[in-house]
């Protein structure tokens, strides 16, 4: 059964989806009794480009757009240029043009004997993205019987040989009524033509959801067929019921394998209207599980045919490469909830000092914040390791000291994305996770290689160092993961802990205590607002007991500021202090 609603989570989220609808709509010169059930069925299902087969003349197609398309949308719509073809019926393309732009249109003379039907080739451009390609409208040869099985062979012969003589790497769509009864080699050689494998396969045909076999009057194939949707005889056309799928969207390889800047959206294709449930059937025959009942009337009223669509992503992304990197991600902390102990962190690669506010962060669920402060200026030092927090609290986050806190973000702890945008919205960087990425619950994943892809998975590692209240990570500073340490009970935060500081607030003095019970290597920092190191309040060996260090500020402005406690190469602790003076 085929449902309305689509949860589409990829990569591609952010770029643009074009809707493509193919529609036979039964010989169609100036029909007011259908025009209202057109209306309805392409309102509902808002295609941004529209395939129609059986359009009469010039006068059908200037029609369609006065009284159908510019009621749905005034405004929206444009035909491409119309061509008399050389069959009564006749196919025309309109578009929505503030994506797209028509190029050109050239007749493919497949008619070369008499009943035969030519296809027309339509070059458009998505505007967005910039990307030309190829869509091809169809109308084969009716009617069952091997002179009719025939004729479609002719047909589809003069269409793969077309194809096949396309420049490599040309994105095309082929789209229409086929009237293609199976997918018999020797009932419907037609099929195999173009979908099968041969000495040149630039023009092969994909079906996007590889529903092949013999689906003329088969159950098993309910779910896509597209004729007819009537029972009853009236106005012409089909009345047969739902028993053949004559009407297809075919897509070229890249398009379906994403090695293009476009491709098919899975899940995306439905013949409209057809819930499954209504084989040898009208559409409108008591209840129909995917569209509302008026929806149905129009669909069964309007044509013999169910109108098909599929999604299709243009990549228009742009990016502009200004060296700031993500660098770390925490994506589902244990010592607090996710709601206040996510993190991640970007990394300044160059030798400027960068601006950061006015930029965004996004996820795939379309999660979005803007970087920005009162003062307008939020800085990245040079080499600086910036940590951004769904909480800055440390009190609260695990301990995590951060640079930035912002809001409306959550991360997925399975599957999700980290895109890092520009003033402009040009991407600066972005990182596409899942759950086989290196990270666990209480543990981020680290890039081990700035001048590497951060995009593929082997450039991460799961981060074994403490930091705050024990989970690992290396918030703030220079770790990819690579050294392994075997964590024993002296490796434990126990093992080392830094007390509050106190006074706090202070001026300009504060001491800081610390706990031992391991002879370690310890480094004390005192860190600034962004993120410098402006002292150090001790540096070697620390022998097992209680100790106690001062820190005079006398020097410093009034501000906050943060003491980093690192025991043995490991982030062990954070804490906060404010000086006010």
């Amino acid at each position: 059964m085929r449902f309305i609603l689509f949860i589409i989570i990829t990569n591609f989220i952010y770029a643009s989806n074009a809707r493509i609808m193919t529609y036979n709509i039964l010989n169609y010169q100036d029909d007011n009794n259908r025009e209202d059930d057109y209306i309805e069925i392409i309102d509902f299902v808002d295609p941004d480009i529209l395939m129609i087969q059986e359009i009469i003349s010039q006068t059908g197609f200037t029609n369609f757009k006065s009284d159908v398309l510019d009621v749905v949308e005034p405004g929206a719509w444009t035909g491409a240029t119309f061509t008399n073809q050389s069959a009564q019926q006749d196919i025309a393309l309109f578009y929505k043009h503030d994506d797209f732009s028509f190029l050109s249109t050239t007749t493919i003379n497949t008619a070369s004997s008499s009943g035969l039907r030519d296809v027309v080739e339509f070059v458009m451009i998505h505007d967005p993205s910039g990307i030309e390609f190829n869509i091809y409208g169809v109308h084969f040869k009716a009617s069952s019987g091997a002179s009719n099985a025939s004729q479609r062979l002719n047909e589809a012969t003069v269409l793969r040989n077309y194809l096949n003589g396309l420049s490599e790497g040309t994105p095309f769509l082929v789209v229409g009524d086929f009237n293609i009864y199976s997918n018999s080699s020797n009932d419907e050689p037609a099929f195999d033509m173009l979908t099968g494998s041969s000495g040149n396969n630039n023009g092969r045909l994909f079906d996007p959801i590889n529903r092949i076999g013999p689906w003329h009057n088969n159950s098993s194939y309910s779910d896509v067929h597209t004729q007819s949707p009537r029972t009853q005889s009236f106005g012409g056309g089909a009345n047969g019921g739902m028993d053949d799928r004559f009407d297809w969207l075919f897509v070229c390889e890249s398009i379906l394998n994403q090695e293009s800047d476009m491709h098919y959206i899975e899940e995306s294709y439905w013949a409209v209207g057809n819930d499954g449930n209504h084989f040898n059937d009208a559409i409108n025959d008591g209840n129909n599980a995917s569209v509302s009942d008026a929806i149905a009337d129009a669909l069964h009223n309007a044509s013999d045919h169910l109108p098909v669509y599929m999604d299709i992503w243009f990549d228009d992304l742009f990016y502009n490469d200004l060296g700031i990197v993500i660098s770390e991600i925490m994506p589902n902390p244990s010592s607090v909830s996710d709601s206040y102990g996510e993190w991640f962190e970007i990394h300044n690669t160059t030798d400027s000092i960068i601006n950061i506010h006015g930029w965004a962060i996004r996820d795939t669920d379309n999660d979005y914040h803007t970087i920005e402060n009162e003062s307008s200026s939020i800085l990245i030092n040079p080499g600086q390791f910036f940590v951004m927090a769904i909480n800055s609290d440390m009190n609260l986050n695990g301990g995590l000291q951060s640079h930035y806190e912002y809001n409306n973000l959550y991360f997925s702890n399975s599957e999700d994305a980290i895109i890092l945008l520009d003033t402009s919205g040009a991407i600066i960087d972005e990182v596409h996770y899942t759950g086989g990425w290196p990270f666990q619950s209480g543990a981020s994943m680290e890039l081990h290689d700035f001048s590497l892809d951060n995009n593929e998975s082997d450039n991460w590692s799961e981060a074994n160092l403490y930091y705050g209240d024990g989970d690992l990570g290396s918030p703030g500073t220079n770790y990819d993961g690579t050294s392994v340490y075997n964590i024993d009970d002296s490796q434990i935060p126990s093992a080392i802990l830094l007390s509050h500081p106190y006074p706090n607030p202070f001026n300009p003095l504060t001491t800081i205590d610390i706990v031992i019970n391991v002879k370690q290597y310890c480094i004390i920092n005192m860190v600034n607002i962004n993120g410098k190191i402006v002292d150090v309040i001790y540096q070697g060996e620390i022998l097992p007991g209680n100790h106690q260090f001062k820190w005079n500020a006398n020097d410093q402005s009034s501000g906050i500021y943060f003491i980093n406690l690192i025991g043995n190469g490991r982030a062990i602790q954070t804490e906060k202090v404010v000086l006010v003076k």
